[in-house]
């Protein structure tokens, strides 16, 4: 069983890695807008009748497995994967704008290259757009709805356990963080290169008053 999200994550159940590897390079080639980088995670199922609790996030017990149970189990883990691929592209997105905000505090000005810094903007943007626009499928999934208290009850365990509300809530105030950082460094920039224009018009002029000075001598 394979189970496709339309905002990148593809969750396998009893797949071998060779198939795993075949299916997504198969896949790759339909793919309009391909991430960044590449996650992933691996979780176990234990069909078992007596219940135990998990060590961890990384498997669970169950009493039996069917389709719902699958789809619930597939929803969590694709969010909590798409998620850990959000954190990590957010981290390197925050820690470069960082590096510019610090040296402006430090030095008074923005010491990047023009267009390493707006490819930098652009890549927060980017992530700012890309994520308003995938979290917003992140609400309840419809089978939680439809298929009962069971369903109900282990989607929202799964969701405590691999800590979603927390981990969307954290994205969001980093992605708040990067936007206005984002706008804070195009306003230093537009300043800066104001400021330059200034001193080209002021040193045109001292040259045209100079060289009328020079022609009256």
């Amino acid at each position: 069983m394979i189970t496709v999200f339309d905002y990148g994550s593809i969750v396998f159940f009893n797949h071998s890695q060779a198939e795993i590897t075949e299916t997504l390079d198969t896949m790759r080639g339909c793919v309009q807008r391909p991430n960044r980088r590449f996650s992933e995670d691996d979780f176990v199922l234990n069909i078992t009748s007596t219940l135990k609790m998990p060590e961890g996030t990384e498997e669970l017990y169950i009493k039996e497995f069917n389709r719902d149970i699958a789809l619930v189990v597939s929803i969590v883990l694709s969010r909590s994967v798409s998620l850990e691929y959000y954190e990590s592209l957010i981290s390197d997105t925050f820690a470069r704008l960082e590096e510019s905000i610090a040296t402006l505090a430090s030095q008074g000005r923005i010491q990047k290259n023009e267009k390493t810094l707006t490819k930098e903007v652009g890549l927060a943007i980017s992530v700012e757009q890309e994520l308003a626009y995938n979290l917003s499928a992140f609400d309840e999934p419809e089978i939680v709805w439809s298929g009962g208290k069971k369903i109900d009850e282990l989607y929202k365990k799964l969701k405590r356990e691999f800590d979603l509300e927390d981990r969307i809530r954290a994205i969001q105030q980093k992605v708040s963080i990067i936007s206005r950082s984002s706008t804070f460094v195009i306003s230093r920039l537009e300043a800066q290169r104001a400021q330059f224009l200034e001193w080209i018009i002021i040193a045109l002029i001292l040259s045209e008053i100079i060289l009328v000075l020079l022609g009256k001598m």
